[in-house]
């Protein structure tokens, strides 16, 4: 699967932020259901099921500043990603300390491998302290877009 087949400019959001976790991930699925990448009566189970996910073990990368929680649900075929990215923070972990790019990854119950297989690549992808800078200097979603794509080998395969 490509990273282009996955994010556009509907599902980047840019120099937005969030009071806390939860409030990111409900903006997030918001954006996919603009997007029309999630039936919007599955918002309420999915928000449920990725902050209980996050409460058994945290996505969030502090040390990096990025945060890419996910979950498989049965309201999707395929797989579904939104990106936020900040210059100073999507929203604070803990004791304020800076989030500014998060992905959510939703996948389908029946993509197990390749659920893995896409977190494992899109968290190899942001772990380069270029691409992060890059991303969080990103006036707008096509700039974000073209950071990713760049240092994806122009949109290459993540699976």
């Amino acid at each position: 699967m490509r990273l282009a087949d996955v994010l556009d400019e509907r599902v980047v959001v840019v120099g937005q932020s969030w009071p806390s976790f939860a409030a990111t991930i409900q903006g997030l699925l918001e954006v996919l259901v603009r997007a029309t990448r999630l039936p919007p009566d599955s918002v309420p189970a999915t928000l449920e099921q990725v902050c209980r996910r996050e409460r058994q073990s945290s996505t969030a990368m502090v040390d990096i500043g990025v945060s890419i929680p996910h979950a498989r649900i049965d309201a999707i075929d395929g797989i579904a990603c939104a990106m936020a990215v900040a210059p100073r923070a999507v929203y604070e972990f803990g004791f304020g300390l800076p989030i500014s790019i998060v992905a959510l990854v939703l996948s389908s119950t029946s993509l197990a491998t390749e659920h893995l297989q896409f977190l494992s690549s899109l968290s190899l992808l942001l772990q380069s302290e270029r691409c992060r800078s890059e991303l969080r200097r990103a006036l707008s979603a096509a700039q974000a877009l073209a950071v990713l794509q760049s240092f994806d080998g122009q949109g290459g395969s993540l699976l």
